[in-house]
């Protein structure tokens, strides 16, 4: 519900343009921009739903809503359920502008929708006029009752995704205008393409009006408008960043900024700005979201006062997603219980089963890599000896990928038990690395008989003896990672902890070496000089 001139939309790009280009463009000086007031179809420019509108129109690079319709007709593409949107704006002078859209995505992975935008101004005064002709005078005035002004856009969109990242999406409009007893209406096509870009980077590229026909009282032609989106999602997708560049062709461009933050789940802060640098509108307002309903308020402040933007959505049916639910859940809870059993290969191939019922299932897709690094080494652990325990353990908190130092400790015990497994080296070689972890576990070095255990403590001595305390407390860390109650490599942590001059920290590990063995006399001696 733009009250300035019209802005008509978007700057063309491509391959991938960062937020941060946008808003450096945007902080720009700018160069002088031609009035478009007058432009056919001004109305269209003005903008629709509270949500976009609250956050200064920038919403191109979002779309994510049954608005995608106006926006971004690519963006339809990401709704899951029916959707119902409706807009009221009420803007000056008796004008008011309208909006509604139907969504409706398909199972093929097609969404279509049916959207109008209707602007009605009243309250225009008709007059009759009699001028001289020598002088051009009128010579008089007479009221002949009122006349209105109406616009109306009914539009039909279609969006899909074209791959796992790009969207792809159309709008064809049939545009109306009655001005008094003057009409015309145009036909006129937008395209929008939209890309995922990493886990939290969006971009969009379309053309506004990109082929157009008009007939009636009018020669008016409609602009054809470049559009570029950006958006950036962060803090788990509570705050979302988005810039917009607007250009018509040979006219003017416009710069949009906005946010919107979700301080709760159901609750979420807007903010945004039209025109940088050169502030035209500032704009801000709130969504309510009760899980199928949704009510969003947007209000913006520019030269003619302010304006009110109010929307409502609801949201209906079964989600997309879930029209392969059940399915999908048989696939993953066989995998699961295979993957549980440590049949590695057969839980994978279950879970490639699950993907392929529900292509656009990101948890699925991230257990079916992570299981592929696992079964590279190791197709199987089954059976209840402790080696293979701790081969499923680790392998589990491997794919579940919260803790990676609780699968690098079980893969170590598992290891130690069979030092001489190099498939399962090589498994752990490859977590530690991703999980950070500083000493990469080699193969044995020292006599026949040694085991893990054995060359973490004798690596620690080694440590001690070339003055390198730091490493000799991290490597008996590693043995009381596998065995907490293990006395030497508490009396060597002890030792390198006193050789630090960290004399506390030494006494507290010997007085549970002693809890351990209280007959240790090395010890106890210790204990009996830093006493003294």
């Amino acid at each position: 519900m733009r009250v300035t001139p019209a802005r008509a939309a978007s700057a063309a790009a491509q391959g991938s343009f960062y937020l941060l280009a946008a808003l450096f463009i945007a902080l720009a000086p700018a160069p002088a921009r031609a009035q478009s007031g007058g432009v056919a179809g001004q109305f269209l420019s003005f903008g629709v739903g509270a949500r976009a509108m609250a956050m200064g129109g920038a919403y191109y690079g979002i779309s994510d809503d049954a608005t995608a319709a106006y926006w971004n007709p690519a963006g339809l593409a990401q709704l899951q359920r029916k959707e119902i949107t409706t807009m009221q704006a009420s803007l000056f002078q008796q004008t008011k502008l309208t909006y509604f859209a139907l969504g409706y995505p398909t199972k093929g992975g097609s969404t279509f929708a049916l959207s109008m935008t209707e602007l009605q101004s009243s309250g225009f005064e008709k007059v009759d006029a009699v001028f001289n002709p020598a002088t051009g005078e009128a010579q008089s005035v007479t009221s002949s009752g009122n006349f209105n002004d109406q616009q109306r856009a009914i539009g039909l969109s279609w969006g899909k995704n074209v791959t796992e990242t790009v969207l792809f999406g159309m709008t064809a409009k049939q545009i109306t205008r009655q001005l008094a007893g003057s009409s015309d209406n145009t036909k006129s096509l937008d395209i929008g393409v939209m890309k995922t870009m990493g886990t939290s980077y969006r971009v969009g590229l379309g053309l506004q009006n990109a082929f157009s026909q008009t007939t009636g009282d009018t020669q008016d032609k409609y602009p054809v408008v470049l559009k570029l989106g950006n958006s950036l999602r962060l803090f788990k997708e509570r705050l979302t960043l988005a810039a917009d560049i607007n250009k018509t062709l040979n006219s003017s461009f416009d710069l949009r900024f906005g946010g919107e933050y979700w301080i709760s789940r159901w609750f979420a802060f807007r903010f945004g700005l039209l025109g940088l640098p050169s502030i035209q509108e500032t704009d801000f307002g709130f969504g309510l979201n009760f899980n199928s309903f949704t009510i969003d308020i947007a209000q913006g402040i520019h030269d003619l006062g302010s304006s009110t933007r109010i929307s409502a959505t609801f949201r209906f049916g079964e989600s997309r997603t879930n029209l392969t639910t059940t399915e999908v859940r048989a696939f993953v809870r066989q995998g699961m219980a295979a993957f549980r059993q440590g049949n590695f290969a057969l839980a994978a191939q279950k879970f490639n089963q699950a993907q392929d019922a529900a292509p656009g299932n990101q948890q699925v897709a991230t257990m079916i890599a992570r299981l592929g690094n696992v079964t590279k080494y190791i197709p199987q652990a089954t059976g209840g000896e402790e080696e293979q325990t701790f081969i499923r353990k680790g392998a589990i908190a491997y794919v579940d990928g919260r803790d990676l130092h609780l699968s690098v400790n079980a893969l170590r015990y598992a290891f130690n038990k069979n030092p001489h497994d190099q498939r399962l080296l090589n498994f752990l070689n490859m977590v530690e690395k991703e999980a950070g972890v500083h000493d990469i576990t080699r193969p044995l070095e020292g006599p026949e008989q040694f085991t893990l255990i054995d060359q973490k403590i004798f690596d620690a001595r080694q440590a001690i003896y070339d003055g390198h305390y730091d490493d000799a407390v991290r490597r008996a860390q590693d043995v009381l990672d596998l065995e907490p109650n293990n006395v030497t490599a508490l009396e060597v942590m002890g030792s390198a902890f006193f050789l630090m001059d960290q004399k506390d920290k030494a006494v507290a590990i010997w007085k549970r070496v002693l809890q351990l063995d209280p007959n240790n006399k090395a010890v106890l001696q210790f204990l009996q000089s830093v006493h003294q």
